[in-house]
Order: structure tokens, then C-alpha cells, then sequence
């Protein structure tokens, strides 16, 4: 243990100890460490005015506290216990583990094996035992989004001719494709919104892949920004076929409304199921040759 671990381990259990209404420490120091689980784990003694507790903190594992004056008599039985609920937290962490795409609407049915890749890597954030699990997933983000955006353009023939585009260029690629369903002054904002969202995740994906510093968090990120550009590409296609341009009450502004026939052959009356108003609406009928 070196002085500067000391003197933070000291910190945070001083604070820890105080959020339990321990204070006053008139003593503290380690007592003992195990390292038999291959992680450094250590027993701490602390004593305040009328009561001893043995404190238990260390590499991956969460700090708690036990007194002295009960069950536990020993470091080595704190200790023991200490490890005990921490492994059985961690068994029913793995037991009830979430999908991180189920942390996120995801509709990609028009590419089966981009969502086929991105589950199979989201069931891998449970399995990770170093960098290089960390890196795999990052990979899979990065060829996700190549795929991606090989999609795109067999959607959009003369996006790589018109713009000069290799088949896997996926920032240039979807920055083209986001022109097309996102056009007009009016989505300018939107459109800088969505490059910015598909260069960011790019650029992390790659830089997950190179780096073997990373951790859980920063691979679940790379998930979550892929799923995130998958699923916008699927919204800003819909908004392309208008789907953005549906009907609204027009007192209310609500999207829940039904239709009713009148007698009138291009006339329908459009109800609005949450305030009730009824407004009449023009339908457009083609004519048959």
C-alpha cells in the first residue's frame, strides 16, 4: 500500500464512517490485507470514542463496515464475511444483467445481422475479463456501422457516385445520407445534430478498438451511441416518407383522433379522441383512368 493510497483510504472511510454517525476516530489503521481472491482487499481497524469497527475496502470491492463489539472478532472473519455478500451481490448482478439495447428503442429490421452483432455484444458487457473483451466490442460497433452504412447506400444508389464515396467511408456516407432524409432550412439543426451523433460514434468505436485502457462504461457508451445512429437512420428515413407530416388536433395539438364518414363523398370529420374537438377534414380522391 503506498502513503498516497493510505491517506485517500483514510478520507474515504473518515466520510464513509460519518454517513453511518461514526465520527470522533481516535484510531486508525490497517489491520490487515488478503490478496487470496487476486485482488488486494484490506481490514481496516477503527476505533472512536465508545465503539471499534472493522472496516473492509480494496480493489473491486465495495467498502462496509462491522463492529467489533457483536459478531465480528476478528479481521479475518470480517474479512471472510465481507467477501461472501460481495460475491453473492455480484452472482445476482450477473442473474438480473440488462441488455444495454434494452436501454434503448432500437428498430432495425431492415438490417438482421447489424441487430444480430450489436445483441451478441451487448450480452458480451457481462462476460468481460480484460482490455481486450473491451476492444471486441468496440470492433463490433465499428463493423456495425460500416454495414450500416453499406445499407444506406444500396438504399440511395447515387450517394457514393454523386459524392464521391467509397462503400465503407461511414462518416461521409451517413453525412450524405442525413442531406437526403433530413433536407430543407427547416432540419438544419437537426441535420448538424445527427453528423455530430454519427461522427461521435465513430470516433469512439475506433478509439475503443485501439485503446487497452478502457473499461465497461466506456464500451457500453460505444453501444449505446451505435444503437443511437442505427435507430436515428431508421427515424430520419420515416420523416423522409412524411411520416412527420400525420394530422393534429387543432386545439389540442394531440395525435390520437379517429375518423368518421359524413355524407359527403370527399369529406371525413377528424375527432380528436383527448379533447373531443371535431374539425372537418378535405380528402383528396384519385381519379381512376
Amino acid at each position: 500500500m503506498t502513503p498516497e493510497y493510505r491517506i485517500d483510504a483514510e478520507e474515504r472511510i473518515t466520510s464513509y464512517l460519518k454517513r453511518n454517525d461514526v465520527d470522533n476516530i481516535k484510531f486508525i489503521q490497517v489491520e490487515q490485507t488478503f490478496s487470496d481472491l487476486g485482488v488486494e482487499i484490506h481490514v481496516w481497524n477503527v476505533k472512536n470514542h465508545d465503539s471499534s469497527w472493522w472496516v473492509v475496502e480494496g480493489e473491486g470491492a465495495p467498502m462496509n463496515l462491522y463492529t467489533q463489539d457483536a459478531n465480528y472478532f476478528s479481521a479475518d472473519e470480517a474479512y471472510s464475511f465481507h467477501m461472501g455478500i460481495t460475491q453473492r451481490l455480484q452472482a445476482r448482478h450477473h442473474k438480473e444483467f440488462k441488455h444495454v439495447i434494452d436501454e434503448l428503442p432500437l428498430d432495425i429490421d431492415h438490417i438482421k445481422s447489424i441487430s444480430r452483432r450489436l445483441n451478441l455484444a451487448s450480452q458480451s458487457l457481462n462476460e468481460v475479463t480484460g482490455p481486450e473483451d473491451i476492444q471486441s466490442i468496440g470492433l463490433t460497433c465499428r463493423e456495425s456501422l460500416i454495414e450500416l452504412a453499406k445499407v444506406l447506400a444500396e438504399d440511395n444508389p447515387n450517394v457514393l457516385k454523386d459524392n464521391d464515396l467509397k462503400a465503407a467511408d461511414f462518416k461521409g456516407i451517413s453525412e450524405a445520407v442525413i442531406a437526403i432524409y433530413a433536407d430543407g432550412k427547416n432540419n438544419s439543426k437537426l441535420r448538424k445534430r445527427c453528423r455530430s451523433l454519427a461522427e461521435s460514434a465513430w470516433d469512439h468505436s475506433s478509439e475503443i478498438v485501439h485503446s487497452p485502457n478502457k473499461n465497461i462504461p466506456d464500451a457500453k457508451i460505444c453501444l449505446l451511441f451505435t444503437c443511437s445512429v442505427v435507430s436515428i437512420f431508421q427515424n430520419l428515413y420515416l420523416k423522409h416518407l412524411g411520416f412527420d407530416s400525420e394530422p393534429k388536433c387543432s386545439e389540442c395539438k394531440s395525435m390520437d383522433y379517429e375518423f368518421h364518414e359524413t355524407t359527403e363523398d370527399e369529406v371525413l370529420i377528424m375527432k380528436c379522441n383527448s379533447c373531443s374537438h371535431e374539425e372537418r377534414v378535405q380528402v383528396e380522391i384519385e381519379e381512376q383512368i
